[in-house]
């Protein structure tokens, strides 16, 4: 927006000019009063304002002088030139004084904030938090995040609640509820803790509450899976008869690519560039919430192909009819087992399986798998490594994913040899 800047002794008379002709041109006009030092006016398409600059006496650290502030002070509609010189003659006082008013407006800008929010509800601060601080659950995690704040509240029967309401107690419930489910119950009570360190930084709440729960009383994470497949129950998983079209080419799409699940439940069909043959994932899309790009097998791209009988945004809905997305996971691995007769399926091990078979039955790096398998990198892996995988390494990883599809053919074609 182009800026247009006035010296002049302000008055109504010019204010009043100034104000039809920024609404004539839309250019941003600033009005510099001659009669007091640091007093503007600016006038915008948003706003009219008067503001007053002023930089701070004496030097912080390093002998550097303190940085020039503008604060706001009020309106033309409300308040008069000669009423808007009084309050900067005010602030000069209050820098005189050694005062900094800028941050003391701040601070009282945010203490009205805390007694706003001290006024409203759990419910409502959930929504607050939703907006200010989750961005309307834009990613996977801000959605998994609001989900398990919200289902703790409503177990702990505190929406209506006030945030100050919440005890210590009230979080050692919430561990207890969950002390044979512990992944939830980690889940949970993470979430918790990081929505009362919110409402905390808002100074709603004097403490957080989880911080008061004792280690022995936490959900202690779960011992991790060991359990992977072996080419025969591949073989079995991928010929599983009695599974719903829908449930069978997620499945084997899951097969050919270590993914995870609510990744390729989310995908849709702008992430898969044919062309390349590859499926691209943008910020947000992924768990760690970086840029990934996943190569596609022949028999990957066959799944996919299958996959467009179905009409909607999803490659995977949970059904031909409905274009919603697949979320039930302990049911579809109920069904898998029930269909493949492999006892101990899990979804996830899919992913274990990937690494597990692709080191034992190649040369593949350990790097490589790790990086089809999209892992969280350090602070110096995600800088100058990743970068690299993702780019110099992207050929590298082809050739991997298409290993893969051809390891899977063979398995595929000798269960069903076994089963004639």
């Amino acid at each position: 927006m182009p800026t247009k800047n006035i010296k002049c002794k302000i008055d109504q008379r010019l204010i009043d000019k100034h104000l039809k002709e920024q609404r004539l041109l839309g250019e941003r006009i600033t009005l510099s009063d001659q009669v007091c030092s640091g007093l503007k006016l600016v006038i915008n398409n948003r706003s009219c304002s008067w503001t007053y600059a002023y930089r701070k006496r004496g030097y912080i650290d390093g002998g550097k002088r303190y940085p020039q502030r503008t604060i706001k002070i009020g309106d033309p509609m409300s308040m008069s030139p000669m009423e808007a010189r009084l309050a900067a003659e005010t602030i000069k006082s209050q820098i005189r004084a050694g005062e900094d008013p800028a941050l003391a407006t701040r601070a009282k800008e945010r203490e009205r904030k805390a007694q706003e929010s001290r006024k409203r509800n759990c419910a409502q601060c959930l929504e607050l938090y939703r907006t200010e601080q989750m961005q309307s659950g834009k990613t996977k995690y801000q959605r998994d995040e609001l989900r398990n704040v919200q289902l703790s509240l409503n177990e702990l029967a505190l929406m209506e609640a006030y945030p100050e309401e919440i005890t210590p107690k009230h979080m050692r419930d919430l561990a207890d509820m969950h002390h044979t489910r512990l992944a939830t119950g980690r889940h949970r009570l993470g979430a918790m803790s990081r929505f009362l360190d919110y409402l905390l930084d808002e100074e709603v709440i004097a403490a957080n509450p989880v911080a008061s729960v004792s280690k022995r009383r936490k959900p202690k994470p779960a011992p991790p899976r060991e359990n992977y497949f072996t080419p025969e129950q591949l073989g079995a998983l991928w010929n599983a008869e009695g599974l719903k079209p829908t449930y069978q080419r997620y499945l084997r799409f899951m097969i050919t690519s270590p993914l995870r699940a609510s990744e390729a439940a989310e995908l849709t069909w702008k992430q898969v560039n044919n062309e390349r043959a590859e499926l691209r994932f943008w910020h947000g899309d992924t768990k760690n919430s970086e840029h990934f790009v996943m190569p596609l097998s022949s028999i990957a791209k066959q799944v996919i192909w299958e996959a467009k009988q179905v009409q909607g945004e999803l490659v995977f809905p949970l059904s031909s009819i409905e274009n919603a997305q697949m979320s039930s996971w302990s049911y579809f691995n109920k069904c898998v087992r029930k269909a493949s007769l492999v006892e101990d399926f899990i979804l996830h091990d899919l992913r274990r399986t990937f690494s597990t078979l692709m080191a034992e039955q190649s040369d593949v790096s350990e790097s490589l798998i790790d990086s089809l398998l999209n892992h969280k990198q350090s602070a110096t892996r995600g800088g100058v490594i990743r970068h690299y995988q993702q780019s110099k390494n992207l050929e590298k990883r082809r050739d991997v994913m298409a290993q893969w599809g051809k390891l899977l053919e063979a398995w595929v074609e000798s269960t069903l040899v076994t089963d004639e």
